[in-house]
């Protein structure tokens, strides 16, 4: 059973591999896309946090964690999926017109993505399903598991101080000591809610831990919910117009909505589902998510929340 659920893991990995090269040539090609920030992003991520994470959790004991029908309760998220994508696509749009001050909007926001991403998949389980709400995301602190948060929050500050422009941009703020001394921990917690919780529930612990059930395979099942992670996206890349992503026009093609969704979006989640396919400890995925997002994260959440003018 183990080796045939290895085998459909590699086989999915080696789909995605081609459907990734497939999308990435194609932007290319026909889109002008320029392809080594992506292609770095692939390395960085989707292979060498991927493998930090699965070096970090080498002797871990992973928390019991249950899915009873994995087929139906799959079938049931991959429906939800649908007014998912609709929501990420027009709901934050409608949400920054009718509340455009902050904090007001970024609270608004919060509660939607609550409301959709975690309230209503857990209520469909419960009531569907027969769960107790604590059976759906287990959660731990113990010694072996914090060390893990650690090992991989130490590697994601560390690469987003070299990498990223978070760290160089506080430092050209000139934020005061004291304000970053409050600030950062009141970062670091919204995070825990507005990316951790939110994204973390549905993408890793709802769907990743079902997808693999069903096909009896933890990386097939990795491989899958990354996809589909980025993919969800898609329509809200090709329908918000003027909204901007990094290396992406303001009104993208469709083609080049769904190629970004692919070989950005869809890597990103790829060590995030090793750790979770590895512990099954939904606290340590809140805390290592927020911490991948701090510093770039940083400055406009303190302005956003009128900490820092």
């Amino acid at each position: 059973m183990r080796r045939r659920g290895l085998s459909t893991g590699i086989s999915l990995l080696v789909a995605y591999t081609l459907l990734y090269a497939t999308a990435l040539w194609a932007m290319v090609r026909y889109g002008g896309f320029d392809a080594s920030d992506s292609l770095g992003v692939f390395v960085v991520l989707g292979i060498g946090f991927s493998l930090v994470a699965w070096l970090l959790t080498i002797g871990v004991k992973p928390l019991p964690y249950e899915v009873r029908k994995a087929s139906q309760e799959t079938a049931a998220l991959l429906i939800y999926l649908i007014p998912l994508a609709a929501c990420i696509a027009y709901g934050f749009s409608a949400i920054h017109r009718w509340v455009p001050a902050e904090p007001a909007d970024s609270l608004a926001i919060l509660a939607v993505k609550l409301a959709i991403f975690v309230v209503i998949p857990a209520w469909i389980l419960v009531i569907r399903f027969g769960y107790k709400p604590r059976e759906l995301a287990p959660k731990s602190t113990r010694t072996s598991h914090m060390l893990v948060f650690i090992g991989m929050a130490f590697v994601l500050l560390v690469f987003q101080s070299v990498a990223g422009r978070g760290l160089k941009d506080i430092a050209e703020a000139h934020v005061p000591g004291d304000t970053l001394l409050l600030g950062m921990p009141f970062v670091f917690l919204w995070l825990m809610l507005e990316v951790g919780v939110v994204e973390e529930f549905f993408f890793r612990v709802l769907l990743q831990s079902r997808l693999s059930a069903m096909i009896k395979s933890e990386l097939g099942g990795i491989v899958l919910a990354s996809l589909l992670f980025g993919l969800v996206h898609a329509p809200g890349l090709y329908l918000r117009t003027g909204i901007t992503q990094e290396g992406l026009s303001a009104n993208p093609s469709l083609l080049m909505a769904v190629g970004y969704s692919i070989v950005i979006t869809s890597v990103a989640g790829f060590f995030l589902g090793v750790l979770w396919a590895r512990t099954r400890n939904f606290l340590l995925l809140v805390l290592i998510h927020a911490a991948a997002d701090l510093l770039p994260n940083t400055l406009p959440t303190l302005r956003a929340f009128h900490i820092l003018r």
